[in-house]
């Protein structure tokens, strides 16, 4: 291969990929088919594989969801690295910012999925599906009503994509739509009121439920806390499916206990696998999923999307898509 030649790397085991073959060779023919000089290789960055030395030697972008510490070493000619998932936290960060190796992330790629689960969330506790799957179970035949959405008001921490995905879809059950965003996005998203990070508790006291969307930074951390929890109007019902790092998990438990949360929602918590003595399993009202909100032929589908987009940006040297900024932490 010649010094045009861009080879990309898929870093990840291929049965991560749930997609019929056919559909993941016709994404891969689409990456060949943007230039003469692009090479898609598979390839193992671990240490347990040995680099696969030629191949990362080779290695211009590579998509991964964690690369070893030393793989700038390894690969000294990488000069983009595409994230599997929107957060970063498995990557060398600052060794590959300091080599001059760009970072994009796969936010948003399976945004749509993520908005659904949030909102079956929220389905499942107002509609009280729990109640009545346990009255089919006891043959009971007894009146057991839930509420609806259409008139209530619903807050979203974070304006990105995810949040965006979830705005549109409870707008559509004809709910009032607030959200909190660090910095202004263009578009705006659809949503009723826009508040910045100060404007949080003002935000959440309007709440009937809040959903959680946000990046993992050092900003975001705890900061669903006691009064955070204390400022939402009692009854009211959160949902996380951002980051567990969010969240101060014992003022979640408290909330659920006192009763001043009706019920809650987590798809993602502070340590991943939860623990079996966390007390988070016996919490009252709490729904738990073991990071399960995404989907992943979606997920793949919309990161080869975007891989694709981010290709042809590559190649005519212009701003690649969801590039990771050090100064905001995503």
């Amino acid at each position: 291969m010649d010094e045009a030649t861009v080879t990309v790397g898929l870093a990840y085991p291929p049965a991560w990929d749930p997609r019929p073959p056919d559909r993941i060779a016709a994404d891969l023919a689409e990456l060949h088919a943007i230039s003469p000089r692009v090479r898609v290789v598979r390839c193992r960055l671990d240490r347990e594989a040995g680099a696969a030395g030629d191949i990362a030697a080779r290695l211009t972008a590579v998509l991964a969801l964690k690369l070893p510490e030393d793989v700038t070493r390894t690969a000294p000619r990488l000069r983009w690295v595409q994230c599997l998932g929107a957060g970063v936290g498995h990557l060398p960060v600052a060794k590959l910012t300091a080599h001059g190796v760009r970072i994009t992330t796969g936010s948003g790629a399976n945004a749509a999925a993520v908005a659904e689960f949030a909102l079956a969330r929220l389905l499942w506790h107002i509609k009280r599906f729990d109640d009545l799957a346990r009255l089919q179970t006891d043959r009971r035949w007894t009146p057991c009503h839930g509420q609806q959405l259409t008139g209530t008001t619903l807050g979203i921490l974070g304006a990105g994509t995810i949040g965006t995905h979830i705005a549109t879809r409870a707008q559509a059950f004809g709910m009032r739509v607030l959200a909190v965003a660090r910095r202004p996005r263009s578009p705006h998203p659809p949503v009723d009121a826009l508040y910045p990070p100060e404007g949080l508790h003002a935000m959440l006291a309007q709440c009937d439920a809040v959903i959680a969307a946000l990046p993992e930074t050092p900003a975001t951390t705890g900061w669903m806390d006691k009064e955070a929890f204390a400022a939402m109007p009692p009854g009211s019902f959160f949902c996380n499916v951002g980051r567990g790092s969010l969240v101060m998990e014992d003022a979640l438990v408290t909330a659920l206990r006192s009763g001043h949360l009706a019920a809650a929602a987590l798809d993602v918590t502070a340590v991943e696998p939860l623990p079996a003595d966390s007390q988070l399993w016996s919490a009252p009202n709490l729904a738990l999923s073991p990071h399960a909100a995404a989907s992943p032929a979606a997920h793949f589908t919309g990161l080869f999307a975007l891989l694709q987009q981010n290709l042809t940006r590559y190649l005519a040297g212009q701003p690649l898509i969801n590039r990771y900024d050090p100064a905001q932490g995503y």
